[in-house]
């Protein structure tokens, strides 16, 4: 009886076990590219109410009490005699975020008398944080700006377009009409570029004018197509590089991949194939 009983418990036991909803952790690891616009959106209020600044007395008071807000604790300055003039701000730009500090370019005018003066400088604000919100910490302070233009490149490392000569004449006049037809359906036709393309959303109040280049390598049975072409938008024109891949389709092709960029050894390949030099 008793080994009749502890069976039973245990097949009771077990089911239960089996009918149990099961709760699944999953870790999510925490991703540090995600841009935190909250904070952006209390810096960003915070650089404007610095930088602005009435002529009028009564405002003026009122944009410096909005100021004090955004502290956690309100700076103690000894100089008593700071002169803060009329200001204004033009633009700012947040450049970094590190270590609780932010970085911004700014550009204010002031006024000085009857002047008015653009300055465009480095701007640091330290902030924290408490219980999801946000505060400045102290004392902001100026910084130098540096140069953020890249320089000293090398001729060769721009795209250099080069003539197609390893194509045929025929193959490739029909395949310049085709991505005339493309790009004629990519700027005005969804549903005719759907006919013709892989999953490629139309471009809205845009004009295909002309393709201005083509160079075209096959592999296999797809064919490669980089072209440079000029759009127009609200009267404005301006060139653009694609790199396109095609698949025949009946007498004509189809588009399976686009990028907007043409490499600059895109030509290197084919002359490599074909044991010739460009």
């Amino acid at each position: 009886m008793a080994i009749v009983s502890l069976a039973t418990l245990s097949i009771v036991a077990s089911f239960t076990r089996s009918n149990k909803p099961q709760t699944v952790i999953q870790k999510v690891k925490k991703d540090d590219t995600i841009v935190n616009y909250r904070l952006q959106y209390f810096l960003n209020d915070y650089v404007k109410s610095y930088f602005t600044l009435s002529n009028d007395s009564s405002t003026k008071s009122e944009q410096i009490e909005k100021l004090s807000h955004f502290y956690n604790v309100v700076p103690e300055t000894k100089n008593q005699g700071q002169v803060r003039s009329t200001t204004e701000l033009t633009n700012a730009k947040i450049l970094t975020i590190d270590k609780n500090i932010a970085t911004y370019q700014v550009t204010y005018t002031t006024d000085k008398g009857d002047d008015k003066q653009e300055v465009t400088t480095g701007f640091a604000v330290p902030f924290g944080e408490k219980e999801g919100a946000y505060f400045v910490s102290g004392l902001p302070w100026y910084v130098t700006l540096t140069d953020t233009q890249a320089t000293g490149f090398d001729s060769n490392d721009s795209v250099t377009l080069v003539d197609d000569t390893e194509t045929d004449q025929k193959t490739k006049e029909k395949l310049d009409n085709f991505l005339k037809l493309f790009f004629t359906n990519y700027t005005s036709n969804q549903e005719n570029l759907d006919l013709i393309a892989d999953d490629l959303l139309a471009l809205e109040n845009t004009t295909f004018k002309s393709l201005d280049y083509s160079y075209y390598t096959k592999k296999g049975k797809t064919t490669t197509a980089y072209a440079q072409v000029t759009f127009e938008v609200a009267g404005n024109t301006h060139s653009e590089n694609f790199t396109l891949t095609l698949r025949k389709k009946d007498q004509s092709y189809h588009v399976q991949k686009l990028s907007h960029t043409i490499s600059k050894d895109y030509a290197k390949s084919n002359t490599e194939n074909t044991g010739e030099t460009k």
